[in-house]
């Protein structure tokens, strides 16, 4: 049994036993990693072991002149679908690197990596490329590569000098500009370029106060959260909900939810305008509509006549616990009245039982 490995992005596996045909496999260009070898080679490796073994009873019949004969689609079939690979190399093998070296696996990285002497961070690697797992002697030190993102270096293969905004410098420092990084964190970064991962509120709040236009789309994106809710419980609203469909949903439907795209968007001041559009559009049906003006709130403080919704983040206030909305100039006491009227109704209720009695 051999197999062989040709150029990465075309590799051909051949197998000695009966399988004779070959098979090719094209992986992503540019981008090196060991564990997808691994992976091919255990399978490869896999395939004719099982068609090696003339006591699969699955796969194996006897002809009319007693011969025995393989059935090696329906082997391949089997091996396809009973076989969890990805398991199976988990739980009961160890391709995935050695005691001294593995692959970089699949992570977010929100921190900024401290600067550190080249020879350090070599010598914490084992001196091995963090990539592919080269060796590399110490006078070759000075031609690894290093990764922004993954704080890292690695051998010429699995770096190509490729590009990317680091997501731990736009959410600690609003750095936007783009760093070289290696060909797997280049993978990385691009696969989540469109996943609104970025929680700011768990992961920098800070950051609302250091940056002006995030702050302003903090605001739009609060008062969106609360109206949608309210066009959402409209029969007539159906044209103002269509106007959300401008932006992704993760905008409207959660607070503080970004992806890396959101906030490049943000930082050329292309995302905050058509939120605004999307609000105006809004407002206007809201005000123009008596089934939303009847789900307002009247000021049980200063008794005014005008409606007021839990949108309006600027002027209105709501109850923690009731949710009434009340203006924030008026709500100054200590407790609400709507809060106050259900204790007592409650109150009164346990009352009745006992006066019964």
């Amino acid at each position: 049994m051999k197999a062989k490995l040709g150029k990465f992005s075309n590799t051909t596996e051949t197998c000695g036993c009966s399988c004779s045909s070959s098979k090719s496999v094209i992986y992503e260009p540019n981008f090196n990693s060991a564990e997808l070898i691994a992976k091919e080679l255990y399978q490869v490796f896999r395939k004719c072991w099982m068609l090696s073994e003339v006591n699969y009873q699955l796969a194996v019949s006897l002809n009319a002149s007693g011969s025995i004969v393989v059935n090696e689609e329906r082997v391949g079939k089997d091996f396809e679908s009973s076989v969890d690979l990805g398991e199976e190399i988990k739980f009961n093998s160890r391709i995935r690197g050695t005691e001294d070296w593995a692959p970089p696996r699949f992570q977010i990285i929100v921190n900024v990596h401290p600067p550190h002497k080249r020879d350090l961070v070599v010598a914490a690697q084992n001196f091995f490329c963090a990539g592919c797992g080269t060796p590399i002697e110490p006078k070759f030190v000075k031609r690894l590569r290093y990764c922004e993102y993954l704080g890292k270096y690695f051998c010429d293969c699995c770096h190509s000098y490729a590009e990317s905004c680091i997501p731990a410098r736009i959410l600690t420092m609003w750095d936007f500009r783009k760093y070289y990084v290696s060909n797997f964190s280049k993978w990385l970064l691009d696969s989540i370029w469109h996943q609104p991962i970025f929680n700011l509120l768990n992961i920098s709040h800070s950051r609302y106060a250091k940056a002006k236009e995030l702050d302003r789309v903090k605001e739009i994106q609060e008062q969106l959260f609360h109206i949608k809710k309210l066009l959402k419980t409209c029969r007539f609203a159906e044209s103002a909900l269509k106007e959300f469909e401008q932006v992704p949903r993760h905008l409207t439907d959660e607070l503080y939810l970004f992806s890396l795209e959101d906030l490049v968007r943000v930082k050329k001041g292309l995302l905050a305008p058509s939120l605004k559009d999307i609000l105006h559009a809004s407002l206007a049906h809201v005000a123009g509509c008596e089934l939303c003006q009847g789900k307002g709130f009247i000021c049980e403080f200063c008794r005014s006549t005008a409606v007021i919704f839990p949108f309006q983040i600027t002027t209105c206030r709501r109850c923690s616990e009731c949710r009434a909305c009340f203006h924030k100039q008026c709500f100054q006491s200590s407790e609400c009245p709507r809060c106050a009227r259900i204790t007592a109704r409650r109150r009164l209720l346990k009352s009745f039982p006992s006066a019964a009695t």
